[in-house]
């Protein structure tokens, strides 16, 4: 039996097909721009017996009534839905049901476990849940492509530059000292949340997620796990609470 998971974000759409009796890993991962999860070719093959829809902006109604006739157990995603952590954030209805999911699917992997998880997309955005299973909150900083295009569009000679895993530790032209000097940003902004917060939470767990996380795959591992479909697994996880067996 299969749930088909949609997770509408800012630039793409993401979704999945995931077996009911595995939570952690998707068995297809499709990215596309459209609602092309409507295809006949994917509903023929796996047949989901139950969905989830979650957008961070706005829902688009004519997929989600098309999903209601299809699907016998559609659940839209809102800050009403019940999960399986508690939500301390102060203002619950504003917090992005991106945030708050992929928070979950750290709980799914890691439960009892205090965790930073690190979602790096147009934003980048840190998240703490205690190991209680509270989400406290988090910090909302622009992301790569973002700062490069600050640094480009806010001065007058500044080139635009792309992304890159291969950045030197000092720019030795205006190219270089952009490219590092956004990436190495990055990079140590990350280690400043994370030697912070294991400080106050020893044994503390990273999960890194989001499309941009591709620059950082050298990372060192100790206690950092990349998780690109964080965010897919906690709505998987928000689904299967939600519908009867």
């Amino acid at each position: 039996m299969y749930s088909l998971v949609i997770d509408r974000g800012n630039s793409a759409c993401k979704w999945a097909f995931f077996e009911r009796g595995r939570l952690e890993e998707p068995v297809e991962v499709v990215h596309t721009d459209s609602g092309e999860f409507l295809n006949e070719e994917f509903f023929e093959k796996y047949r989901p017996q139950a969905c989830i829809y979650s957008s961070v902006g706005r829902c688009d109604e004519g997929e989600i009534e098309a999903l209601r006739q299809r699907v016998p157990h559609f659940l839209k995603y809102t800050a009403d839905v019940p999960i399986p952590i508690r939500n301390a954030y102060r203002t619950p209805k504003t917090l992005g049901l991106d945030r708050l999911a992929a928070a979950v699917g750290a709980w799914t992997l890691a439960p009892g476990r205090t965790s930073l998880i690190v979602d790096m997309g147009t934003a980048i955005t840190y998240d703490l849940l205690r190991g209680d299973g509270t989400y406290i909150g988090g910090n909302i900083a622009p992301g790569i492509w973002l700062r490069f295009k600050a640094l480009h569009e806010n001065t007058a000679a500044l080139p635009m530059v792309d992304a890159s895993a291969d950045f030197p530790p000092i720019g030795t032209d205006t190219h270089q000292a952009i490219l590092s000097g956004v990436m190495q940003g990055v990079k140590y902004e990350l280690q400043g949340y994370m030697a912070a917060l294991n400080a106050d939470f020893p044994g503390l767990l990273t999960f890194l997620t989001g499309g941009d996380i591709i620059y950082f795959d050298n990372y060192p591992k100790s206690g950092i796990f990349a998780v690109p479909n964080l965010v897919l697994t906690g709505l998987n996880r928000i689904l299967q609470e939600n519908v009867p067996e």
